[in-house]
């Protein structure tokens, strides 16, 4: 059973959908003279908004080894700490935000692009 708190928490992981009208704008600029279903609109939004959150997944993790504190190996999968960052003995979490700047995105287009073609 989970509680209120639970609940709401997993309301806000689900991420936003990309609007259909600007989907249907995408779509027209490559296509201008074509009529698309809702369905085809819907579908294209979702592989859109998958497509930002993988190259956000990606840039973070570019910004993180830029900075020096990325926990990740090559695959992204997570790695446990290295000694001497262990923060977990001290009780504290390990908070740290890096920005993410578009030359992040930059990096990771060309292999971002190539993966999902």
């Amino acid at each position: 059973m989970t509680t209120p708190n639970q609940d709401r928490s997993r309301s806000t992981v689900k991420s936003k959908t990309i609007p259909s009208p600007l989907t249907q704008q995408c779509l027209h600029l490559h296509h201008p003279d074509q009529k698309f279903s809702k369905e085809a609109v819907d579908l294209t939004s979702e592989l859109l908004r998958l497509f930002v959150l993988e190259a956000r997944r990606r840039a973070a993790i570019e910004a993180e080894c830029e900075a020096g504190i990325a926990d990740y190996d090559i695959e992204g999968n997570s790695n446990p700490p290295s000694a001497g960052h262990d923060t977990e003995q001290s009780g504290q979490k390990d908070n740290r935000v890096v920005l993410i700047r578009p030359d992040h995105i930059a990096k990771i287009a060309a292999e971002l692009l190539m993966d999902l073609s």
